[in-house]
């Protein structure tokens, strides 16, 4: 059979396909013609979120084939199916394994209208099967941030945020370590904590996430894509809007060794300010934003981890995706707080493991 897997949850519905179960020259052909098509102009005018990224592709010795990733915005599932249908991939494709709160809402429409036997499965088991195999298959899977010149400068040290962009690579089997925690962030944050291979349970969440940021960056910004917002961040000084421990001391607060340039009070700046939307620039704002909720994020995952005693917290989800100032900020907010006996991990594929899992689950069931 082949077995194509959707993971389905606003804002957007990945892909994850094996071209080794596609075991006969008329599949192969048809599943190439689909990327080929996917891979063009005319394909990025006819999905207009379409991404193929084609970096994160890899071969699996334990599926005897590769896999291969596709992402899209649930908006336009409609436009997918009907390139489905078009290619005839419908016609090969027997069964396909969901996730996520979409697989319930678009599953009797996947099934009506592609004849498609769907499976739909659970979504943290989903994620947890994913990342296990992502972490055991996947050379340079995880990663993680220092400070440049680490391991001489340390997030104890005053201002060290501020250089805190050395990419890390790690080995994936730090995961052994059980337990870990999991920190899914999607338009809200799923906290899970993972005891043993298979063995896991939410123990939190948040309501602050992705859609948080997304949403209220639209408004400050005008902007009207995730990647836009990303790109005007980068350009951004968030201290241009955040009240900072010296705005407030004039210095370092030495007593709770706080350094001036940790943030005080996001946007406490514009509380004084008449014209707070004239008197700053977009990218400012956007930066300040997305540096207030990747703080709030870290904060609760730092004491969920306290509270379930474990010093591994892998962060995932599409809002990390190309989100390298959050992952900074992570690495060194985690480092922080737990005074160095904490650590921030991050994954190549973050965004796709629901899909991941829901492939190898969905051909047990």
């Amino acid at each position: 059979d082949a077995l194509p897997d959707l993971s389905l949850s606003r804002p957007t519905l990945k892909r994850v396909q094996s071209l080794s179960l596609l075991d006969n020259a008329v599949c192969r052909k048809t599943m190439e013609a689909f990327y080929t098509f996917m891979a063009t102009q005319s394909g990025n005018k006819f999905i207009e979120s379409l991404v193929h990224e084609a970096h994160l592709s890899f071969t699996a010795a334990d599926l005897g084939g590769k896999l291969n990733f596709l992402l899209f915005e649930t908006q336009h599932l409609e436009k997918v199916m009907a390139l489905m249908g078009t290619h005839r991939l419908n016609r090969v494709i027997l069964t396909l394994g969901c996730t996520g709160g979409g697989s319930f809402k678009y599953e009797e429409k996947l099934r009506n209208d592609l004849n498609i036997d769907i499976v739909s499965i659970d979504e943290m088991e989903s994620l947890v099967r994913g990342l296990e195999f992502a972490i055991s298959n996947v050379i340079g899977e995880c990663y993680t941030y220092k400070p440049t010149t680490w391991p001489a400068l340390s997030s104890q040290t005053p201002g060290g945020e501020k250089d805190w962009n050395l990419k890390v690579d790690l080995d994936g089997m730090t995961s052994a370590e059980f337990p870990f925690l999991l920190v899914s962030i999607g338009s809200g944050v799923s906290i899970i904590r993972v005891d043993g291979p298979g063995r896991f349970e939410r123990v939190s969440g948040s309501s602050i996430g992705g859609g948080t940021f997304f949403g209220l960056a639209r408004l400050i910004s005008g902007c009207s894509s995730f990647d836009e917002l990303l790109a005007l961040a980068e350009r951004g000084n968030h201290e241009e809007c955040d009240m900072l421990v010296g705005d407030i001391y004039g210095r370092q607060y030495g007593k709770v060794g706080l350094s001036s340039s940790v943030v005080a009070s996001s946007f406490g700046k514009l509380m004084n300010c008449d014209t707070p939307m004239e008197s700053t620039l977009p990218e400012d704002r956007v930066r300040a934003l997305l540096m207030m909720v990747t703080n709030n994020i870290g904060q609760v995952a730092y004491l969920n981890a306290l509270q379930q005693k474990t010093s591994h917290i892998y962060f995932i989800g599409n809002f990390l995706r190309r989100n390298q100032i959050s992952c900074q900020r992570l690495s060194y907010a985690i480092d922080y707080w737990s005074g160095t006996k904490m650590e921030a991990l991050f994954l190549r594929h973050e965004g796709y493991f629901g899909a991941m899992g829901a492939f190898m689950l969905s051909a047990d069931r």
